[in-house]
């Protein structure tokens, strides 16, 4: 697929459910630029960075396991956004509001918010088999 050249660099905004999967062995990030052809810019919002932080410190013990490694790996991966929210909104609300505003895609394996991007048009990217990254994105990729 490859970048278009238009210098801008594609951002991937992460959910919580995706980075689990990096406590599972999974390396979502060179599935996803494989299936890209491209290194995007990984991006999370403060409420997903404040999710696993909880989930690593207060989650059942497997769950902490994955977070705390999650926790590790995304620092050398990601970029952690500054978002000012209310917090009496659901994370996945807040996931898809940053989506929309800054028009990027959303990697997720979260049925219910896939089911809530898909209804939006936001793209989405997920995992299939553990090892399979399917997506929406191809026709939004460059616009």
């Amino acid at each position: 697929m490859g970048n278009s050249g238009r210098g801008k660099r594609l951002k991937i905004l992460l959910d919580t459910n995706m980075l689990l999967a990096l406590g599972e062995g999974i390396n979502i990030f060179n599935l996803i630029e494989e299936f890209l052809d491209t290194k995007p810019e990984y991006i999370i919002i403060k409420p997903v960075h404040d999710e696993l932080v909880k989930l690593a410190s207060s989650g059942r013990p497997i769950v902490r396991k994955k977070a705390k490694l999650a926790l590790k790996i995304i620092e050398d991966y990601c970029t952690i956004v500054e978002y000012q929210y209310d917090s009496s909104k659901p994370v996945d609300d807040l996931i898809i509001e940053f989506a929309e505003t800054e028009k990027i895609p959303v990697a997720t394996n979260d049925k219910e918010l896939r089911k809530k991007l898909r209804k939006k048009g936001i793209p989405q990217i997920y995992l299939r088999d553990k090892n399979i990254i399917e997506s929406d994105i191809n026709s939004y990729m460059l616009i």
